[in-house]
């Protein structure tokens, strides 16, 4: 499952150009003993687990971390956004439609969960942002030709770059690089990049934002 951690901006270098861009134990023995012993390690799991249990919900609070089903969201936002990118990358729309109708959807979903722990001000940027993501990639299912699906994709890669800084969300594995002859950001899974918007014959054309 996928998880996402804030970028800092700094200057892309592309091809010469700069371009700067703004996560039992038991008793062996036998008879009454080792009935003890199993009783006594039942009795540890429970206790640990519910220790555990509480742990777990008190972090959550402490972080004000959004809720479960928005993570679900968001994860899905994230899972369909990294397919289509790696089909443009390839020269295709292979399943770019469904999964940017699944984007979509992902992102209309997530706007009506709402957040946990974020304020007012958080809140609006982020549901404008889910809006527009939603948008965009309802737009982008519709393209047939990869010229504009690749102008779509970069709107959405711009909102989705965006969004990720808005959410606060958190991750140690999502890259983001940007091109300077498209102008263009995108993020992707691997430190490989794979350039979607020039595909196979410019692959290469990238610099990772840190």
């Amino acid at each position: 499952m996928w998880r996402t951690k804030v970028l800092v901006a700094g200057l892309i270098v592309c091809l010469g150009a700069t371009l700067p861009v703004t996560a039992w134990a038991m008793d062996c023995g036998g008879g009454h003993s080792g009935s003890q012993g199993s009783h006594q390690g039942a009795q540890a799991t429970h206790e640990h687990g519910t220790q555990s249990q509480a742990q777990g919900t008190e972090a959550g609070h402490e972080h004000g971390a959004v809720t479960s089903n928005e993570h679900t969201a968001a994860d899905s936002i994230f899972d369909n956004y990294f397919d289509i990118r790696a089909s443009l990358a390839q020269d295709t729309l292979k399943d770019v439609s469904s999964s940017a109708n699944a984007l979509a959807k992902a992102a209309g979903d997530s706007r009506a969960t709402g957040s946990a722990g974020t304020n007012e001000a958080q809140e609006k940027t982020q549901r404008s942002l889910e809006t527009e993501m939603a948008a965009a990639a309802r737009d982008l299912a519709k393209k047939t030709d990869i010229a504009s699906a690749r102008t779509e994709f970069g709107e959405l890669s711009s909102q989705l770059y965006e969004y990720r800084k808005a959410t606060g969300m958190t991750s140690d594995n999502v890259h983001a690089f940007a091109c300077d002859m498209a102008k263009k950001v995108w993020l992707q899974e691997s430190a490989d990049p794979g350039n979607p918007y020039y595909g196979r014959s410019m692959a290469k054309c990238a610099r990772e934002i840190e």
